[in-house]
C-alpha cells in the first residue's frame, strides 16, 4: 500500500518463505545475471590487461577496481597493477613538474618514443616494487617487524630534514601527488626494512667471520716479516694478487673513503692495519708518493679479502624465490634479479636510449 509516497510491503512480500516460486525464480535470475556480468567484466578486463597491456585506458580503469596482479612472489604475495600504475603516475608527474628546458633538456611521455620511455620506467618500477616486497618478506623471516612507533619516528626525522611537515606535504603533493602517508608507505618503510635487514645480514650471513680470519692470517704473516708481495699472492682475492698486490697510482678522490683516510696518514713504505670497507677487508702498503699537477698521488699495494655485499646476498635469496611477472612484454630475469622486456623492439629501444641519449632526463634521473 502507498502512504505519503512510502510503499509499505505486506507480510507476505517481506517474508521470503511466503514468496511464490515464480518470484523466487525472478530474484535468482537477477542475481545470476549480476554475477555473470561481474565475472564477465573481470574476465574481459583481464584479457585486455594481460593480452594487450595495462596501458590500455579500459584496462587501467578495470585495474583500479579489480586487484589484478602485475607480479606474483612465491604464489602468495602479489604486486598489484593498481599499485604499479599509481607509482608510475607519480613518476610521470615528477617529470612533468621539472623545468628541464632551462637545463637544455626535454622529456615528453606523450610521443610514441615517450610512451616507450614511460614503459622503461614502468619496468624499472616493477623491479623496485618486487625487491621491496622480497626485502620485507626476508626481514619478517629474520624476526624484523616494524612497529608504528619506529616508522613514525623515522618519518619525523625525515620531516625535520625537509623543514616543516607542511612544507614536505606540499612538495610531495606538487611533485608526486602523494600524501605523507604515501611517503611513509612507499619510501620510509621500505628503507627501514632494507637498512635493518642489511645490518642483520652483515653480522650473520655475509661470510665476515671467514674473511676476518683470513685477513688476520695475512696480518700475522706480515708481522712475521714476510714480504708484502708474497703475502698478497697467498691471501689477496683481488685481481692484483698475481702482481703481488700492486694496484698503481691513485689520487685520494679515486679511493674508497676508508682507504683514503688510512693512506693519507701513512708514510712511504709503511703498511696499514686492517681496514674494513664496503667491499671487504684491506691491508695497504704505500709504495710511493708524488705530486702531479698540484694533486697528491699515492702508489699502493694491497691485500684484499672480499666480503659478500648485501646486494649480492639479496640476489642469491631471490634465486630461491619463485617470481612471475604477468604483464605483457615483460618477464623476471632470475640471474640478474630484475624485470626485463620480452619485446625485441623495446629491448633495442632501451639499449639505444642508454647508449645514445646523454641529455635525456628519463635516463639521467
Amino acid at each position: 500500500m502507498k502512504n505519503g509516497g512510502i510503499i509499505s510491503l505486506n507480510d507476505r512480500e517481506r517474508d521470503p518463505d511466503n514468496m511464490s516460486d515464480k518470484e523466487k525464480v525472478k530474484i535468482s535470475t537477477a542475481l545470476s545475471g549480476i554475477a555473470v556480468f561481474v565475472i564477465g567484466s573481470f574476465v574481459l578486463a583481464g584479457g585486455l590487461i594481460y593480452g594487450t597491456g595495462a596501458d590500455n585506458q579500459l584496462a587501467q580503469k578495470a585495474s583500479r577496481i579489480f586487484p589484478y596482479p602485475a607480479a606474483a612472489i612465491d604464489g602468495v604475495n602479489f604486486i598489484s597493477i593498481k599499485n604499479l600504475q599509481y607509482n608510475l603516475k607519480a613518476v610521470k608527474r615528477f617529470y612533468e613538474n621539472q623545468d628541464f628546458e632551462s637545463l637544455g633538456l626535454e622529456v615528453d611521455f606523450d610521443t610514441p618514443d615517450g610512451q616507450k620511455r614511460l614503459k622503461i620506467k614502468e619496468k624499472n618500477l616493477l623491479t623496485k616494487l618486487i625487491e621491496n616486497r622480497i626485502i620485507e618478506i626476508l626481514a619478517n623471516q629474520k624476526g624484523i617487524v616494524l612497529s608504528p612507533e619506529s616508522v613514525e619516528r623515522e618519518v619525523s626525522e625525515r620531516v625535520f630534514q625537509f623543514g616543516e611537515e607542511e612544507e614536505l606535504a606540499n612538495n610531495l603533493q606538487k611533485l608526486y601527488g602523494w600524501t605523507i602517508k604515501d611517503f611513509e608507505e612507499k619510501i620510509v618503510k621500505p628503507d627501514i626494512y632494507k637498512q635493518r635487514l642489511a645490518e642483520k645480514v652483515k653480522k650473520n650471513d655475509l661470510g665476515r667471520e671467514r674473511a676476518e680470519a683470513k685477513i688476520k692470517e695475512a696480518e700475522a704473516e706480515l708481522a712475521g716479516k714476510n714480504l708484502f708481495s708474497e703475502t698478497a699472492k697467498k691471501y689477496s682475492e683481488g685481481e692484483s694478487a698475481k702482481d703481488g698486490g700492486e694496484v698503481g697510482w691513485f689520487s685520494f678522490d679515486q679511493m674508497l673513503p676508508e682507504i683514503a683516510i688510512s693512506a693519507a696518514a701513512l708514510e712511504k713504505g709503511a703498511t696499514s692495519e686492517i681496514i674494513e670497507s664496503s667491499l671487504g677487508y684491506h691491508i695497504i702498503k704505500i709504495d710511493d708518493k708524488k705530486t702531479d699537477g698540484g694533486a697528491q698521488k699515492i702508489k699502493i699495494s694491497q691485500i684484499f679479502v672480499r666480503t659478500q655485499s648485501f646486494s649480492d646476498w639479496l640476489l642469491e635469496q631471490e634465486k630461491n624465490i619463485k617470481i612471475y611477472v604477468l604483464l605483457k612484454d615483460m618477464r623476471w630475469n632470475r640471474e640478474k634479479g630484475l624485470v626485463e622486456f620480452t619485446s625485441e623492439d623495446l629491448k633495442k629501444f632501451e639499449e639505444n636510449l642508454e647508449e645514445n641519449s646523454p641529455n635525456d632526463p628519463s635516463v639521467l634521473f
